[in-house]
């Protein structure tokens, strides 16, 4: 993809009007899944913007893009000289490298305050969200053997990061370090933040150029839900002079106010398919076979979660009530039916 920035062997400079030099490290962050953190210098700061997901191949790819900014770009930085660890939000896919990182690093980490939590005591949210989860997939109508099957691909991937401290916390509207600008925009997940650097947006997973970035229910995790992302979005698209956006995955978004446009209109439109599928009595596990067709591993669980934040979204507003709750009444564990009003 041309825009405009160089790159060299894989790894993307941007120089900002301010003269702020970002660079985009590529990283395969699961077997499945590639995505970027970011390097941001100036002539007092090495910033680290995110650290990748911890596996091995994310760690030796974070290494390998440091080196090729080293040899191709001539500037000397490595992970002892950070000064600081920006973490976008509390997903393993961009916190998980901190066990590697801060064995070579001393460098402060900052995360928003409601995904704190996550970093600090990982047993405990592992733990809550999975007591969370169970609860969803049975009132979505998931058998129990699915649900074990599941909670088992859910946790599967997340028991290799350890417990860490933050150092700093991330204010909405704080400029940190006279350069980040901090945009709180929960929804994907609690403490997710948009990172501003002059006319640029490092949108992590709040804005992504292809695809629409996954939504689950705010019951499993507290700001989250479709309610806050729209929320979220609208406050971005207030934010004046914006030319460019690098987000965690896939390519540069050069028209980001027309990619917040189309997310927002995507959502409305998956919206008012989820009432059709309603006008007769559905569980979530029917709802999400009919937006989602047939999935496999863990596009089953993503697109139930996908499906629930949308139900979830139209039930609160009044679009959509139980069709079974007589039912509900007499077997609390019974999946429910949603039909709309």
């Amino acid at each position: 993809m041309q825009g405009p920035w160089e790159e060299r062997d894989g790894v993307l400079r941007y120089r900002t009007r301010g003269g702020v030099e970002i660079y985009r490290l590529p990283m395969r962050l699961f077997p499945e899944l590639d995505g970027y953190v970011y390097l941001i210098l100036t002539d007092s700061h090495r910033i680290l913007v995110d650290a990748g997901s911890g596996l091995p191949e994310s760690w030796e790819d974070l290494q390998r893009g440091l080196e090729i900014v080293r040899a191709r770009y001539g500037c000397r930085v490595d992970l002892p000289s950070l000064t600081a660890i920006v973490i976008t939000h509390g997903h393993i896919d961009h916190f998980g490298g901190l066990t590697f990182v801060r064995q070579q690093s001393p460098a402060p980490v900052f995360a928003h305050e409601l995904d704190r939590r996550v970093l600090v005591n990982y047993p405990e949210r592992l733990i809550t969200v999975a007591q969370e989860l169970r609860h969803f997939l049975s009132q979505a109508g998931v058998s129990p053997e699915r649900q074990a099957a599941l909670l088992n691909l859910y946790l599967s991937m997340k028991t290799m990061f350890q417990s860490t401290s933050v150092e700093g916390l991330l204010g909405d509207g704080e400029l940190l370090f006279g350069i980040l600008r901090v945009h709180h925009t929960p929804g994907h997940c609690p403490g997710q933040v948009c990172i501003q650097v002059d006319e640029v947006l490092l949108t992590s997973d709040h804005i992504l150029a292809h695809t629409t970035p996954h939504q689950a229910p705010e019951r499993i995790t507290r700001y989250t839900g479709l309610g806050h992302y729209l929320e979220s979005l609208r406050r971005v698209a207030a934010i004046p002079g914006i030319a460019l956006a690098f987000g965690g995955h896939e390519d540069p978004i050069l028209d980001p106010y027309g990619r917040i446009a189309a997310i927002e209109a995507f959502h409305h439109q998956r919206l008012e398919r989820v009432l059709e599928i309603c006008q007769e009595p559905r569980t979530i596990v029917e709802i999400s076979r009919a937006l989602f067709g047939r999935q496999y591993g863990y596009g089953v669980l993503l697109a139930l979660l996908e499906a629930g934040a949308h139900v979830e979204y139209l039930y609160d507003r009044g679009y959509l009530q139980v069709a079974n709750l007589d039912q509900l009444e007499k077997e609390p564990e019974v999946p429910i039916r949603y039909r709309r009003l």
